[in-house]
């Protein structure tokens, strides 16, 4: 469903100072869409940007995007109001595999609107969910439901400590047999990653890289990957197009 729509600004919601969350009526992209995917939104400057599906509402035909200003492209985008309209390519890439029954969610920064994604679908389809949330501070917190499990590097909201920390409160039950979902920065994910290996977890991670096309063909988004072949260390996959989910122990960080 690599196609390219014309989409309306349903609604549009400012998280924190720098964070918008934008809902965008499109039904073939809200009927299609999975957790883990992205889309391409287009602005007047040069290169569209990537954003992860923070949700869906099928009945309706929207989804929501969260989007945090980091330069004059993301400033413009976050600028739209209700009625503005652009150009958005998607869904894009892979999702996440989520047929198991029970799952461990750790999102940070960006990373906490596909978690959304993620919890939504997975506790609308009365799976275990458990969720960890790691943010700076209390000024970053977005996206956070009680049910989660907080923490932040500033100890001023929820746990102090990061994302591992607080997966370290889970109990035996709560990790035994489940598998790790985690979005969010690269060392947040390389934590996680490696905690999930201690606890004999499978865990699966979503790469954030600058991308222009979204769709394989650029380039610019290529990460390193553990190769198959034997005596060749890594090999570059394309995170829009081979990804952007891939499981933690193919990484190479």
């Amino acid at each position: 469903m690599n196609k390219d729509h014309f989409c309306e600004v349903v609604s549009k919601s400012m998280l924190n100072g720098d964070t918008a969350l934008i809902e965008f009526r499109c039904p073939e992209i809200a009927q299609n869409a999975v957790p883990g995917q992205f889309v391409n939104v287009a602005s007047s400057n040069f290169l569209r940007r990537p954003f992860g599906v923070a949700s869906v509402d099928k009945d309706t035909g929207t989804f929501k995007v969260g989007i945090k200003i980091i330069g004059e492209g993301t400033e413009e985008l976050a600028s739209m109001e209700e009625g503005d309209g652009t150009w958005v390519l998607g869904p894009l890439g892979n999702g996440f595999d989520i047929n198991g029954e029970k799952f461990i969610l750790a999102g940070g920064g960006t990373g906490v609107f596909p978690v959304n994604f993620l919890y939504e679908k997975l506790s609308s389809e009365g799976k275990k969910v458990k969720v960890v949330q790691g943010f700076r501070d209390k000024s970053q917190i977005i996206m956070n439901d009680p049910s989660y499990i907080l923490t932040t590097d500033a100890g001023d909201a929820g746990l102090k400590g990061n994302c591992c920390d607080g997966l370290n409160t889970l109990s035996d039950d709560d990790i035994k047999d489940a598998v790790v979902l985690c979005v969010g920065p690269m060392p947040m994910m390389r934590a996680v990653a490696s905690w999930a290996d201690s606890k004999g977890l499978k865990c699966s991670v979503s790469l954030e890289q600058r991308m222009a096309c979204g769709i394989g063909i650029c380039l610019v988004c290529t990460c390193k990957i553990k190769a198959e072949e034997e005596g060749i260390p890594f090999e570059h996959k394309r995170c829009c197009k081979d990804g952007p989910v891939f499981d933690s122990k193919e990484v190479i960080w």
